[in-house]
């Protein structure tokens, strides 16, 4: 039989294949194996039974039909883990999911998603000693609910086991794609206390520090209880745009040739410093724009419309960099013998987030010559919000514009001034989250018979405070009163303004406060559990003992954002909030069932009926079969059927009310480009930086969006099965393989606005001054042969304006097919007086990622394994080396290359032919795709004294520094830092 402890041993994965893997293991065995090789094999005749996550039977035999891997407190130390996002990063099943630091206007900001498969995080579960958490106050994207793992306690982490195979038979909705169960200290005694500071020498302003203390007393068997607890405190530093601001890759600034010019940091361009600003009018003969630097400008632009006096409010920004975040967990756990058979237990969990971020101090008063912002709002229906910042009359007193400017338009102008009154960190966002988990219960025996049954509560509540937008009445209120000038139909802001160009002061600042004021939005969730069961055995059957398991569960959960008033009733442009009001009773009934079937062979069964509100109930059945073939080989293989049920953002009451980004409208991203194109050829500089900034300018755009929740939703379905084998050929080396697989329908989906037959309306805004300005600028350049360029008889044009709104509502869509492979190696050496060596390979190697995004036959986007964001291999390398009193690991993490396009229908437009990704340059050097990435952790911990233990850990060891990503928002590869290399200091106090 297999050792009982192997899955304790095993840990994490690589970039090898199974079968370089053995050669080289057995090449290294001759010098390494031969101490253990003559000790002698001892069995143990009696194995404690412990529960292992996936099963509700407790079992001495820990190896299950389901690959379960097994991540220690020492192998998190010695990856130089610090949170449990960054444990999942060495995790080749797992995939990157959103990042607290990077979550900013996610609608879940402040928070990090678990993503097994690359099935998201609502088909991740995510446990704590086996039970629910509650979900993240505000869901991502105001839709999706999630379990925010940043608010589990890290510094009480025993181990954690993850489960690569669908559970939803043992745990219900949630586990198709795998599960995650932390698993903390059973007890503690005594007092110690622990920190670790990051830093990376590349950022000035990166950094990041934890400290906690864990403290306990009590013994269960001499006293009969134990209490302990623990405090975590978290702390990173936020970064500012100014130092990303030359370390993007290189192909960046190819792709961008105006970024580094336009960067000035002399007088009138720093936050602080007074800027008068610039003056704009639209010629009505040719309809082109003319810009003019106020007087007194000190810092004067050329630009392709005039001049322009120009600033820097972005400098300070934190949004693009990531986030300065606060973060307390604390954790109790209490057990509690009452007699022999019976023990109580008890645990609280509670944490407490704050992220905050600079959202580019100051901000700019622009007159908008564009599309209008437009959005919905709750109380304002189907109707579209819309504003344009006003312009300034004939006769404003700040009206300083010269007479040839003035005549164009009749004396109006619009303005592009710097509002630096209010300083400091006014702008921005910031995200707070109080969670919380209290669950308190009985377990013990009768006979033969193990019982547990316990109450949970749990709950959060997330506040997003925004200060970024315009309150229209505010702004009215330091600008108006409005009129309309009558020549033009143009808002002109009043003659008299109660803000005061050309001067900072407090007054001022309030009235900024006010036009651009701070507003929130709450969210709470509330999760309660009561569930029991018992676990022991049935009967005897030839082969051996049979044993089960049965329970309940009871869950009321609500979910409720009220919404912020002035967003819902369109006060805030660009927000216009979500509100939700949900509440539902769940129930469920479970069995199981283990079952020797032979002296070999072994089968699971388990089944599961989840009754959720509003469809009929759900039966998830699950089969498993474990086969001894050979003392040193086990074969296994299980088959599922998962779902997860709507959650209460897509089937309750409420809806999404504000904006969809990014949104691609196909005619205007042609049109524009055509016109940019031409003006790009030209030999004029001020032609080609208008073409420059036109460029894919009409190509993903902010759009009024509107998703409403559907009640009549389905539960999504899965099937998922796996195949695989165990095989430890000596004392010394353990090897697996399993196959996986999941099969998912009826996805319950958002809108895919790009896509005419899912928007239930859509509008459109009519043709602005911007593009009649656009269009006489081509005009001009074509008529002067000095520019080069051979234009065409009929120049490119506008048939239509940019889009202004689409509604759509959440359905079941679509289906996803995965599989792929999993292998992991595992080998110890005995090195005598050297102390001990272990190593590990592992990688998840994908085979088939197909998606329909209908209900029709076939795959449409084909298969998207190796394309982007889909390598075929992710793995990861682990050695560690222990030798007295040192403790050394070493890890690498590996990920494959990729196209640059999403699938086959995206590769039309970006391929190795156009060398494009996202329709922007890939790099010459890049034309087939994203390369492969590598990087190496190393860390090293002495125990100096029984009671004190420092270590150092250095991140990317090689500082590799990432590729262009065109398709990555940030410019680089999710899954690849900027930082380059980071050190890290952790020391360990005993008392």
């Amino acid at each position: 039989m297999l050792p009982a402890n192997r899955s304790a041993k095993r840990c994490l994965p690589a970039p090898l294949s199974l079968a370089v893997a053995s050669v080289l293991f057995a090449i290294a065995a001759p010098a390494f194996a031969q101490d253990s090789s003559n000790k002698d094999k001892e069995k143990a005749t009696e194995l404690a039974r412990v529960e292992v996550t996936g099963s509700n039977i407790r079992r001495s035999d820990v190896e299950t039909a389901s690959p379960v891997q097994v991540i220690s407190k020492q192998d998190i130390e010695n990856m130089g883990a610090r949170t449990l996002l960054q444990v999942l990063d060495n995790l080749p099943a797992a995939r990157p999911g959103q990042v607290d630091s990077k979550s900013l206007f996610t609608g879940s900001d402040g928070a990090s998603q678990a993503n097994l498969r690359g099935l998201g995080a609502q088909g991740t579960l995510v446990l704590l000693n086996g039970r629910r958490l509650s979900y993240y106050g505000a869901p991502a994207g105001f839709q999706t609910q999630f379990v925010n793992i940043d608010a589990i306690p890290a510094a009480v982490i025993e181990r954690m086991e993850v489960l690569t195979d669908g559970a939803s038979a043992v745990y219900g909705t949630d586990a198709v794609a795998g599960v995650i169960n932390v698993i903390t200290k059973r007890s503690y005694q005594g007092l110690e206390l622990s920190g670790t500071w990051d830093t990376a020498p590349r950022f000035d302003s990166y950094g990041e520090t934890q400290a906690s203390i864990t403290g306990g007393f009590g013994d269960m068997d001499e006293d009969g209880y134990n209490v302990y607890g623990s405090v975590n405190l978290y702390d990173r530093n936020g970064i500012p745009n100014r130092e990303w601001y030359l370390k993007h890759p290189k192909q960046y600034y190819v792709n961008n040739p105006d970024y580094i010019k336009n960067l000035r940091l002399d007088t009138g361009s720093a936050p602080g410093v007074f800027n008068p600003g610039y003056y704009y009018a639209i010629d009505p003969v040719t309809k082109a724009r003319v810009d003019e630097a106020a007087p007194g400008c000190e810092n004067v632009l050329q630009v392709a419309t005039g001049t322009r006096c120009i600033w820097q409010d972005w400098m300070t920004s934190q949004i693009n960099g990531g986030a300065d975040t606060k973060r307390l967990t604390a954790y109790l756990n209490g057990h509690f013998r009452v007699n022999d058979s019976t023990e109580a237990f008890a645990e609280l969990t509670y944490t407490d987030i704050d992220l905050r971020a600079n959202g580019g101090t100051p901000r700019a008063y622009g007159t908008t010559t564009g599309n209008p912002q437009s959005w919905f709002s709750r109380n304002t229906g189907n109707t579209v919000n819309q504003f344009l910042t006003p312009w300034l009359g004939p006769n404003n007193e700040y009206n300083h514009a010269s007479p040839e400017l003035k005549a164009l338009m009749g004396g109006v102008v619009g303005l592009g001034y710097l509002l630096q009154d209010v300083g400091g960190n006014h702008f921005g966002q910031r995200n707070t989250d109080k969670s919380y988990r209290a669950v308190t219960g009985l377990r013990g025996s009768m006979g033969d018979w193990n019982w547990e049954t316990a109450f949970a509560t749990a709950g959060s509540h997330s506040v997003t405070y925004q200060t970024t937008n315009v309150n229209l009445k505010g702004f009215e209120k330091a600008f108006g009163p409005y009129t309309i000038d009558p020549g033009t139909g143009r808002v002109i802001i009043s003659d008299h303004p109660a803000y005061k160009f050309g001067e900072i002061s407090e007054a001022n600042a309030a009235l900024i406060r006010e036009a651009f004021p701070t507003f929130d939005i709450e969210s709470w969730t509330r999760l309660h559990t009561l569930d029991g069961k018992i676990e022991g055995p049935l009967f005897n059957m030839p082969a051996g003992e049979v044993r089960a398991a049965f329970g309940f569960n009871a869950t009321r959960e609500t979910f409720y954002t009220p919404g912020n008033p002035d967003a819902a009733n369109g006060l805030i442009t660009q927000q216009g909030g979500s509100w939700f009001d949900g509440k539902r009773n769940t129930y469920a009934l479970f069995a199981e069932a283990v079952a020797p079937l032979t002296e070999k062979l072994e089968m699971d069964l388990a089944l599961r009926l989840d009754k959720y509100p509003g469809f009929s109930a759900n039966a998830a059945p699950k089969i498993g079969l474990k086969y001894q073939a050979l003392p040193q080989l086990m074969l296994r293989g299980t088959y599922s059927e998962g779902f997860r049920a709507p959650s209460l953002a897509e089937a309750g009451s409420g809806g999404v009310y504000a904006q969809i980004g990014g949104y691609r409208d196909e005619t205007r991203c042609a049109e524009t480009n055509a016109i940019a194109s031409l003006l790009r050829q030209s030999n004029r500089g001020v032609d080609k930086d208008l073409g420059n900034s036109l460029w894919n300018s009409d190509c993903s755009r902010n759009v009024a969006r509107m998703t409403q929740p559907n009640q009549d939703l389905k539960p999504e379905k899965a099937k998922i099965a796996t195949l695989g084998f165990v095989l430890e050929p000596t004392d010394w080396l353990s090897l697996s393989a399993d196959y996986w697989f999941v099969y998912r329908r009826d996805e319950i989906v958002a809108p895919d606005y790009s896509k005419e037959e899912e928007i239930t309306a859509m509008t459109r805004f009519p043709i602005t001054d911007t593009d009649r300005a656009n269009l006489a600028a081509l005009a001009a350049m074509c008529s002067d042969p000095a520019s080069g360029v051979s234009c065409p008889s009929t120049l490119p044009g506008y048939s239509l304006g940019n889009v202004a709104s689409v509604i759509g509502q959440y359905r079941n869509r679509g289906r996803t097919l995965i599989d792929g492979l999993d292998v992991d190696a595992r080998a110890r050496f005995e090195l005598g007086q050297w102390g001990r060596l272990t190593t590990g390979v592992a990688a998840t190697i994908a085979n088939r990622n197909m998606y329909n995004s209908d209900n029709g036959d076939g795959w449409y986007y084909g298969n998207t394994v190796g394309y982007y964001n889909n390598p075929r291999v992710r793995a990861t390398f682990n050695a560690n080396w222990t030798y007295g009193n040192w403790d050394t690991g070493f890890y690498i993490n590996y990920v494959g290359k990729t196209k640059w396009a999403y699938d086959r229908v995206d590769q039309e437009d970006n391929n190795a032919e156009t060398c494009t990704g996202s329709y922007v340059n890939a790099g010459p050097k890049q034309c087939h795709g994203a390369p492969s990435w590598w990087t190496a952790n190393l860390s090293v911990n002495w125990k100096a004294t029984d009671k004190l233990t420092v270590g150092v850990t250095v991140k990317n060891l090689f500082n590799r520094l990432p590729f262009y990503d065109p398709n990555d928002w940030m410019n680089f590869s999710g899954y690849a830092n900027n930082f380059g290399r980071i050190y890290s200091l952790n020391a360990t106090y005993k008392f």
